[in-house]
């Protein structure tokens, strides 16, 4: 029954992809799927399951500003849903760990990778984002469950879902916003674009999928 259950719901995400899907990115979810298939019926228990869907969901409780005080260092990239329904609508966190490997190939071309960017956030609303050796100056400002980073040398801002676990900062936002945010860091548009531009088009037709970064606190 649960494999049934799988498989129908990875039909329903099927029907969810408009035509202009980007094929690549439909056939890692359709790949997923077998994944799932196997996941549900193999050695997971139903604890390892649940803990999978609240990691992949966005934060619902607002962040203080104390929180975000620190300096913040990049991990690896995140997939969150808007709810529990939506996740197990798609089939387990196995899709979500599809395409953040997506993400991650994307991101390490323009050298966003673990350990090599790191954010600075001051109690005085003002912080750094040093990305490649170079640091370029932001503003920051909370707004219930959301942080909005500001970079006034470009004249760019990016609002985006806030979720603290432990010393664990997730910053997830839909794909076009994180698009502006990696191009105000790395200054890598065409590259951002080319690599990264894709997955723009898989979360305008998954309603409710967002896409962003982790950090980790110091």
């Amino acid at each position: 029954m649960k494999k049934n259950m799988l498989k129908v719901a990875f039909v329903a995400l099927g029907m969810m992809l408009c035509t202009h899907a980007n094929a690549q990115l439909s056939n890692i979810l359709k790949n997923a799927a077998g994944t799932a298939v196997s996941k549900a019926t193999g050695n997971s228990t139903a604890g390892d399951v649940a803990a999978d869907l609240l990691g992949n969901l966005l934060g619902t409780t607002a962040v203080s500003d104390k929180s975000l005080v620190g300096t913040w260092t990049y991990t690896e990239p995140c997939v969150a849903f808007e709810s529990e329904n939506i996740l197990t609508s798609v089939g387990t966190s196995v899709v979500s760990s599809k395409v953040e490997k997506s993400m991650q190939n994307g991101l390490t071309k323009v050298g966003f990778t673990s350990g090599k960017v790191v954010m600075t956030l001051k109690e005085d609303k003002t912080g750094t984002v040093t990305y490649n050796g170079k640091s370029a100056q932001i503003n920051w400002a909370v707004d219930g469950t959301n942080l909005k980073l500001s970079f006034p040398l470009i004249e760019q801002s990016v609002a985006m879902n806030a979720k603290i676990t432990g010393g664990e900062l997730q910053l997830a936002m839909k794909a076009d916003k994180l698009l502006t945010l990696l191009n105000a860091i790395t200054s890598k548009a065409s590259t951002v674009d080319s690599t990264l531009g894709t997955l723009n088009t898989l979360t305008k037709n998954v309603k409710g999928m967002y896409m962003g970064l982790k950090f980790t606190k110091k």
